[in-house]
């Protein structure tokens, strides 16, 4: 996701860099990136950078930025909000695309909660294969300000948000900004949940979720636990929003894949934790069982270990 909004960035004329370190910057560095069967190349920060660095490389210096998009698997978000330390200035704007609910409290905790936009990327459809990145549908990001900001911070992050709208726009990126941001935020973890999830244990593409069967009934499970422990956390979720799932699911391939299969897949950790464990967590918290979540936690638990072990 983050080479594929680079790109609608880069093309758009804002200027783009990535940030990575050590053998994996210097790679970027000099071999670029392929996307939809195009190479490109793009400057690379690396916060550590050291000597042994390439020279003839376009790297850049780590200065602070406007915009810094946040797109990392979870398991490398703790060292991510650390590497990206000193790109951030009270004028830097921080948006986070991982999916789950923690992400932006992270990056809160570290900057400020009024610098990170409260945000949620849907109907997108990428993929990483041998190597290149390909995307067939860009989605759209819901945007807002955060609620529980005091007043005048509020008018504050608005700017912000009005600000990264406008790169949208130029960058042809479609979004939207919903009254209740938080709902649409937990609306994406309902669908990463069940979708997702049910994905990565039945090995079933988007279209298996499309009629009637068991992958369906298996997602609509996992959503339903959902829907339960949002109601105490002051999230209401109903046939609304499944509807509307099935209105985003309705435009994705049938032979598309989530990215937690994709993950399965390709051998890598998956989002369990911050998906069904998540939910396990706050039925936990509540007393509200969730014995689907908790099923799919176990298996997925299982296929971590097993590759761990290998």
């Amino acid at each position: 996701m983050g080479v594929m909004y680079a790109v609608h960035l880069a093309d758009a004329g804002d200027d783009v860099a990535f940030v990575a370190t050590g053998d994996r910057a210097q790679r970027m560095a000099r071999d670029g990136i392929r996307v939809n069967g195009v190479h490109r190349s793009f400057p690379v920060i690396d916060p550590h950078r050291g000597p042994t660095m390439d020279a003839a490389a376009p790297t850049r210096e780590a200065t602070p930025v406007d915009l810094l998009i946040v797109a990392v698997k979870a398991d490398q978000l703790t060292e991510a909000v650390e590497i990206v330390a000193p790109l951030v200035a009270d004028h830097t704007t921080i948006l986070s695309v991982l999916n789950g609910l923690d992400s932006e409290e992270a990056l809160a905790a570290r900057y400020g909660r009024e610098q990170v936009i409260l945000s949620m990327a849907a109907g997108m459809e990428t993929a990483r294969v041998d190597g290149e990145v390909r995307f067939r549908r860009v989605g759209r990001f819901s945007v807002g300000v955060d609620p529980r900001l005091p007043q005048d911070a509020q008018v504050h992050q608005q700017r912000r948000v009005d600000a990264l709208t406008a790169v949208f726009d130029r960058a042809g990126l479609a979004w939207q900004s919903p009254a209740d941001i938080r709902h649409a935020m937990w609306w994406k973890f309902m669908v990463n949940v069940g979708v997702n999830l049910a994905s990565a244990v039945t090995r079933a593409p988007y279209g298996a979720f499309k009629t009637e069967g068991p992958a369906r009934s298996l997602s609509r499970a996992l959503m339903d636990e959902v829907i339960a422990v949002g109601r105490p956390e002051g999230i209401t979720l109903g046939d609304a929003d499944l509807d509307q799932w099935d209105a985003v699911l309705a435009g994705q391939p049938d032979d598309g894949w989530t990215s937690t299969l994709q993950d399965v897949e390709a051998g890598r950790p998956t989002e369990v934790e911050m998906f069904a464990g998540r939910a396990v967590a706050l039925g936990e918290l509540h007393g509200i069982p969730t014995p689907v979540n908790q099923a799919v936690l176990w298996i997925l638990r299982d296929y971590a270990e097993r590759r761990l072990e290998q």
